[in-house]
């Protein structure tokens, strides 16, 4: 009683209890088990990741190497535009083969003749056209790296013969075996110790052909290649054209795309075509294009659509 009034205590509890921290029983952690679970579940969501990771991953890589292919279907044309004609796939002094193309009897590729269509002027007013790919000045040169010529998802990138990168982008000379609508056999000259040369491509041995040429249509006729497979086993300098019987950046049409491999004796021009692109490698077409081929592609039609003038009527498997 204060004043004379009496006074009434509230007594306030808290609503939740803390327990006591020293109370046995009391979860201060995960358990092992608990911690082993987590660990698991968050290895079975890494691995459902990862797969799309790389999809996107080679995916991008994929469109990539096909840009750098349209840069080079540009570029042939740009030359073509200068020229009134392609360069050959290769040049060089070739054994019972096309005659040298005048002063240009140097085992150069055609990766070299469209530089100054790749924005790499300065590189090529580097290149003697009178030299062989191997000596002064140009063997020093096949160590620069020209990005747009070697495909982002391939593991290789030095040549395994010679000093130099390698390169991933191939003119097709040509079609060997038999015409699969005539009968007939694909023109090919005989002779060379790595493989007959074919004569019926865009890109061949000391060529020029010129679009009017193209009998087969430009929509239909496979003009570069990709040549990336990791166990081709064939990679030399991006400079390297017509050498010894072997052909450094232009391979015929022979094989299935990822099939065979060069076999380090007589089949060096023959070598397939190929890639780390899953289920196929890419191409520039005769106009310029750049079209993604199946290895499933049938024989008869990839045989076909490497002739300019076969007059055979083909399509693309797709």
């Amino acid at each position: 009683m204060i004043g004379g009034h009496h006074v009434t205590r509230i007594r306030f509890e808290p609503r939740f209890q803390v327990p006591n921290a020293s109370r046995k029983g009391v979860r201060k952690g995960f358990t092992l088990i608990e911690l082993l679970v987590v660990i698991s579940i968050i290895a079975v969501l890494i691995g459902l990741l990862l797969p799309a990771v790389q999809k996107v991953r080679e995916a991008s890589a994929r469109l990539k190497c096909q840009n750098n292919l349209k840069q080079i279907g540009l570029a042939l044309h740009g030359y073509h535009d200068g020229y009134n004609r392609f360069p050959p796939g290769g040049t060089g002094v070739a054994t019972n083969a096309v005659a040298p193309l005048p002063g240009l009897a140097n085992n150069l590729g055609y990766l070299v003749y469209i530089l100054p269509y790749m924005e790499a002027v300065p590189l090529f007013e580097q290149f003697s056209l009178t030299t062989d790919y191997n000596v002064a000045p140009n063997a020093a040169l096949a160590t620069n790296l020209v990005p747009s010529y070697q495909c982002p998802s391939s593991v290789i990138i030095e040549s395994s013969n010679n000093d130099g990168k390698a390169a991933h982008y191939y003119g097709v000379i040509g079609p060997r075996g038999t015409n699969p609508q005539s009968g007939a056999t694909y023109s090919n000259i005989a002779g060379a110790t790595h493989g007959n040369i074919a004569t019926q491509g865009i890109l061949g041995i000391n060529t020029k052909t010129k679009i009017a040429q193209i009998l087969d249509g430009t929509s239909n006729t496979l003009m570069v290649g990709e040549l990336s497979w990791q166990n081709a086993a064939c990679y030399r300098p991006w400079t390297r054209g017509w050498d010894g019987n072997a052909s450094g950046t232009a391979k015929n049409v022979v094989n299935g795309i990822n099939s065979v491999p060069y076999n380090l004796s007589n089949n060096f021009n023959d070598v397939s075509f190929g890639s780390q692109h899953y289920g196929g490698c890419n191409f520039v077409l005769g106009d310029g294009s750049v079209r993604f081929v199946n290895q499933t592609i049938t024989l008869s039609v990839y045989l076909s659509l490497a002739s300019k003038d076969g007059k055979e009527i083909a399509a693309f498997d797709d």
